[in-house]
């Protein structure tokens, strides 16, 4: 979405549930990031502070992995797998509704969470976060660098995404700097995430319909993000680092390359993704492999909308100028969360877990 003024401010940082909220409102001041360890590892996490307003009750949670995944064939079958591990460490925290926090003062807006969980807004474009859970062995101080122009929703007016998905904020796709302590492992961390502000007036995930792209991306020479709503909305901004120069408009493609069964999620995924974008100032490509996710909502059952998180290796990417030349781009990271809807009968997923299970037993042989 375009805006008539791009800033981020604290106003935007201490924003509270909208006057105009209906039966969802919901806040949130999230961080989502691909880091590299001081140990030479790779790590996936995410992490947010939540009000939502329909249950009247307070969360935060934060996820980390790191270890990754493959795409494999299923034997018998003319499908693949995402044999993907499970998250490597979570905690979840639920508090009643009133319990968050948001004190502003002229340089900064203080969010806390209980006693564990602070999040510090500055009006240098920096969030600092402070997280523990000592029961789980897990801890993050770090701070999230915004550089650049940010991806608006809305800003003077709300994103009307549908008639019950409304919003303002913003997402920012910026450097990551700090640590992170893993059950006794104290590990140094440098590398680049996502974080968004998110101020629901309503919220309906039912309305979203079809499928949802929400992905950032980052190279040293040129970050950005963007979302697509396969039937409504596409919104996008990319920025150019050496010329300092955004883009909060231009033509995007995502193409999914190869989709794979994810058991966790009970739903096919998209395993290698093709982006495009072009703005006045040339085109952007890259590509990128998913080899790990986080999932969302999963119930007994099995999702109506599934959602989740899919961690990407290191991206490749080329930057197209208008006069020809072209840079490639280095130190390339990111991720992308999806949302869709099942585009098959729940007996065919049915099946296909029936299979899984046969080849897991030895019961089965590949064809």
């Amino acid at each position: 979405m375009i805006v008539s003024n791009p800033e981020v401010t604290l106003d935007i940082e201490a924003h509270g549930i909208p006057d105009d909220a209906r039966d969802a409102p919901f806040l949130d001041w999230l961080c989502s990031a691909v880091v590299h360890g001081d140990d030479g590892r790779t790590y996936w996490f995410g992490t947010s502070p939540l009000i939502l307003g329909l249950e009247n009750r307070d969360m935060w949670n934060i996820e980390v992995g790191w270890e990754s995944g493959q795409v494999v064939p299923l034997p018998g079958t003319i499908f693949k797998l995402a044999d993907f591990p499970p998250v490597g460490l979570s905690t979840q925290h639920v508090l009643p509704g009133g319990t968050l926090k948001v004190e502003r003062s002229e340089t900064e807006v203080r969010v806390t969470l209980g006693e564990h969980y602070q999040v510090i807004c500055k009006d240098d474009h920096t969030w600092h976060y402070t997280i523990e859970d000592k029961a789980r062995g897990i801890k993050a101080e770090f701070v999230h660098i915004g550089k650049g122009c940010p991806l608006w929703y809305g800003r003077e007016k709300p994103s009307y995404l549908t008639p019950h998905s409304i919003a303002y904020g913003y997402n920012w796709s910026g450097r990551i700097e700090g640590k992170l302590t893993l059950q006794g492992r104290e590990i140094a961390i440098k590398g680049k995430g996502i974080r968004e502000r998110y101020i629901a007036v309503d919220s309906s995930a039912a309305e979203i319909g079809g499928w949802e792209d929400w992905m950032w991306f980052h190279f040293d020479e040129v970050f950005g993000s963007m979302y697509e709503m396969k039937l409504g909305q596409k919104d996008m901004v990319l920025n150019l680092a050496e010329e300092a120069q955004f883009f909060p408009a231009g033509e995007f493609t995502i193409e999914h390359l190869e989709w794979a069964w994810l058991r966790a999620l009970g739903a096919f995924i998209p395993t290698r993704y093709r982006i495009r974008m072009e703005v006045e100032a040339g085109v952007l490509m890259f590509t990128a492999n998913v080899v790990g996710a986080t999932v969302w909502g999963v119930t007994a059952t099995g999702p109506s909308t599934p959602v989740a998180t899919l961690n990407w290796d290191a991206l490749e990417g080329t930057f197209t100028y208008r006069d020809g030349r072209t840079k490639t781009l280095s130190n390339g990271l990111g991720s992308v969360s999806i949302r869709q809807w099942k585009p098959y009968p729940d007996v065919f997923g049915a099946a296909l877990a029936n299979v899984e299970g046969l080849h897991e037993t030895g019961r089965m042989t590949t064809l």
